[in-house]
């Protein structure tokens, strides 16, 4: 099966934005930056950046004297960086772009972070020999993947799977079941790193309202239009699925179930 580059539109992005940057991106983002020393120096890159939340985080932090440096694929990420960042707009450079073919000198940056965006790029290895070229010698690549799907997601998946098809919930998975996440180490190291070591971070994933924010969990994700195809009734169901499935993860009115990232910190030679 061809490596899913989850493109989203710009619905779909603001989707995204609104329920997975609150629930997960953020928090994976401040254990992130907690687990690591980024100074007000560093002049940083952040690949595959999305809707921004690794670069926000990073400025709220430690208002690095360089703007920051945003780039994804994805126009309607790009656009919804831009918009939530446009009080701040000296403060971040956002870009749409190919990970293969960055429009970067080299050498540009001391550190380039990637927060679950690896795992989608369909090829690897020249993904990371052009984030080190545009790195400095002795810059510093923090990368984190997904090490495997929590259980909010294998129901939502199951469940998907029954009302929608087995293709798709085997595609709301992709982002937690990279078959590559244990060679990483190795294959830094082909492309021009050293010095890698790697940790487990596991952050809560906090879906507030569930009955309201579900579908915007769904939404927000690829497989979504399918899923909405099917009509109210089909979300309805998958929603009530999931909640039953996933009863002991209540807590009040939040479902929150723990997920599992696995960190990587190399260094460009």
């Amino acid at each position: 099966m061809a490596r899913d580059t989850f493109q989203l539109g710009k619905a779909a992005a603001a989707a995204y934005e609104q329920q997975k940057v609150k629930a997960i991106f953020r928090p994976l983002a401040e254990a992130t930056l907690s687990a690591i020393e980024i100074s007000n120096k560093d002049v940083v890159l952040d690949v595959a950046c999305g809707t921004g939340i690794v670069s926000r985080v990073l400025w709220e932090r430690s208002s690095p004297e360089a703007a920051i440096t945003g780039i994804d694929l994805n126009e309607g990420m790009i656009e919804m960086a831009r918009g939530v960042t446009s009080n701040t707009p000296d403060a971040f450079s956002w870009h749409t772009g190919d990970v293969t073919g960055m429009p970067f000198n080299d050498g540009s940056f001391t550190s380039a972070i990637c927060q679950q965006g690896f795992q989608f790029f369909p090829d690897e290895e020249a993904a990371l020999k052009e984030i080190r070229r545009v790195l400095q010698p002795g810059g510093r690549f923090i990368l984190t993947v997904w090490a495997e799907p929590s259980r909010f997601f294998l129901a939502l998946a199951d469940a998907i799977g029954r009302h929608v098809s087995p293709e798709d919930a085997t595609r709301s998975l992709a982002p937690f079941t990279y078959a590559g996440l244990d060679a990483i180490p190795e294959l830094l190291c082909s492309c021009g790193f050293a010095d890698v070591w790697s940790t487990d971070l596991t952050v809560e994933r906090v879906i507030h309202e569930p009955k309201v924010s579900i579908p915007l969990e769904i939404t927000g994700n690829p497989v979504g239009p399918a899923v909405l195809g099917r009509g109210e009734e089909v979300m309805a169901s998958i929603v009530s699925e999931v909640l039953a499935t996933c009863s002991d993860l209540l807590r009040g009115n939040d479902l929150i179930s723990p997920q599992t990232a696995r960190l990587f910190n190399a260094t460009a030679v």
